[in-house]
């Protein structure tokens, strides 16, 4: 499925797809924050959903004094927690994991984003180690001055326009088992509802990567 979707800057509200939203946030960027004892040197980093990338992406800041530890609290936070699973990084070819098992080759989380990042480096995150969701991550550019008290969200997709594949209408509702999404209307009419008896496989469709996995989104 072709979909490309787009999201507003943060500082501008001017809309971007995640192609051009780089080149726009380190213009856009210098003109919100400039050097002081609020701002410090950190990151421009792009995540995107491996699987689909072109649905599921943001770009934060990230001060270099930071830890994976607060980067991962970010991304569960804002994409993936549920029920508390496991989680790496994997970056130069080293796993830092949120529960390092000792002589396993794991480390933990502790270490600082200045100490092991660069501009123009990719790595990679998993959250759940069963039903998985695997993001890519790369380091868009040194930023002189960003917030020194939080990991800044400056762009974000906006929900993917998923239609109901009974009637066609905005879907609100996926399906856990098989992928498809349906509206509230229809919902008792999916296939795997009526095979099943039961509407338990069904979960409401979140603007996530993670969404129809696991207990995601599920209140």
């Amino acid at each position: 499925m072709t979909l490309n979707t787009k999201g507003p800057c943060a500082q501008c509200a001017r809309m971007y797809s995640a192609g051009k939203a780089s080149s726009h946030l380190l213009q856009c960027i210098p003109q919100t924050y400039t050097p002081s004892d609020l701002t410090s040197e950190g990151y421009l980093i792009r995540i995107s959903s491996k699987d689909h990338p072109s649905w599921y992406w943001m770009f934060v800041t990230i001060p270099k004094d930071f830890t994976l530890e607060l980067l991962n609290d970010f991304l569960r936070d804002i994409w993936l927690e549920c029920c508390g699973h496991l989680s790496s990084f994997y970056i130069s070819n080293h796993e830092y994991s949120s529960h390092p098992i000792s002589g396993d080759g794991t480390q933990t989380m502790n270490k600082k984003v200045g100490q092991l990042l660069s501009p123009g480096m990719k790595f990679r995150y998993t959250y759940d180690m069963g039903s998985s969701t695997y993001l890519r991550l790369e380091v868009t550019a040194t930023v002189v001055a960003c917030p020194c008290d939080d990991i800044t969200l400056m762009m974000k997709n906006d929900p993917p326009a998923f239609s109901c594949e009974m009637c066609n209408i905005p879907a609100e509702i996926i399906c856990t088992l098989c992928g498809g999404k349906t509206c509230k209307d229809c919902k008792e009419r999916h296939s795997c509802v009526v095979n099943e008896n039961d509407t338990y496989m069904l979960s409401p469709l979140v603007n996530s990567p993670r969404t129809g996995v696991c207990a995601y989104g599920i209140v």
